[in-house]
């Protein structure tokens, strides 16, 4: 029933399931703080099929904590571009750089990881248990699924008080000493096993334990009240091609959702001549519209809406100018673009 202990044999039967069926991920291997720790920070509201890519050539890029802290950060955003929220990026070389001045020496347990730019308290949990071995329980979405099923835990997913109770009934089954493999198992078998709208209960290592199950109705948890449909916005981008064929890209603010990227001057809004003086401002110089059809239309997905650009044709009087205006190859731009704006570039007739 709800609101009744957990028996310590759950995270047992976890434990022995992981040993066997845990996903092979490569900052698993050897557990090194740098690798532990970039992956939790690439893996924040990203999924790890889509982090492994970046994984790898990121440390391929950027090897150690020291190769970081001093790459300049136009190859770092580079590098992370297309994953997406990019103040990740920022944060993690400001955090490189003060890892770096200490002699390249990571935070000892959860408080000085929680110190670090970009690390919030789940973050922290998992690297505190994972890299230092600190019994801290590290709830993710994945951890708050499984705990809401197996406690059948009726209460709003996104109440701090449901939070807090699920939080609660984990840690009182925390194994002493093997909580970073406890909070792994965990993700997995949310990842794997205890799926949000298929959970395969039939291979699930927990299933004799799980109160959602003895109701019949295990996918009726967690519990999530309804969230409002994103909204729309549409979006005019000005597409500026020189002689050789490039495109002319400004650099974004530091601060931002694009903070540092390269993008093609885009303005809000679904008319060219209403948006044609924040155009002029990035570009740098003064545009004509082209022509009267578009050159690409691409949807991209954000948190809180769904934005719509319209890319047309345009024409500059004279020469950008200034550091902030670059002209780039768009097939191969060598600068960090945000995914919209790469995938406009990507339909542009050659």
């Amino acid at each position: 029933m709800p609101g009744e202990s957990l028996r310590p044999e759950v995270a047992e039967a976890v434990l022995h399931w992981y040993a066997a069926a845990g996903r092979p991920l490569p900052w698993r291997t050897s557990l090194d703080p740098y690798s532990v720790w970039l992956s939790e920070i690439m893996l924040q509201q990203t999924s790890v099929k889509a982090v492994l890519p970046y994984y790898r050539r990121f440390r391929a890029a950027f090897p150690d904590v020291s190769a970081l802290a001093a790459a300049p950060l136009d190859d770092v955003l580079r590098e992370w571009a297309g994953l997406g929220y990019y103040a990740r990026a920022r944060n993690l070389q400001a955090a490189a750089q003060r890892i770096a001045a200490n002699g390249g020496r990571f935070p000892a347990d959860r408080a000085a990881w929680r110190a670090l730019p970009g690390i919030g308290e789940y973050t922290a949990a998992a690297l505190a248990s994972i890299v230092n071995g600190e019994d801290v329980i590290a709830l993710d979405g994945n951890l708050m699924r499984v705990g809401a099923r197996i406690t059948a835990d009726d209460g709003d997913i996104e109440a701090p008080s449901t939070r807090n109770r699920i939080a609660g009934a984990l840690r009182a089954i925390l194994p002493h000493g093997h909580a970073g493999d406890f909070n792994q198992a965990m993700m997995d078998l949310g990842a794997t096993v205890c799926l949000p709208r298929a959970p395969r209960c039939d291979v699930c290592p927990i299933r004799d334990f799980c109160r959602a199950l003895a109701t019949g109705a295990p996918v009726a948890f967690p519990v999530r009240s309804a969230k409002p449909a994103r909204a729309r916005r549409d979006f005019v981008v000005a597409v500026v091609r020189n002689d050789a064929g490039r495109v002319l890209v400004a650099r974004q603010p530091d601060r931002g959702i694009w903070g540092g990227l390269w993008v093609l001057p885009f303005a809000e809004g679904r008319r060219w001549a209403a948006a044609l003086p924040a155009l002029e401002e990035m570009a740098a110089t003064p545009l004509d519209r082209g022509s009267a059809r578009s050159l690409a239309r691409v949807e991209h997905g954000f948190t809180h809406f769904i934005g719509r650009y319209t890319a047309y044709a345009a024409m500059s009087a004279r020469a950008p100018r200034g550091h902030r205006v670059r002209w780039v190859d768009p097939r191969v731009p060598g600068v960090g673009v945000p995914v919209p704006h790469a995938r406009i570039m990507r339909a542009l007739p050659r």
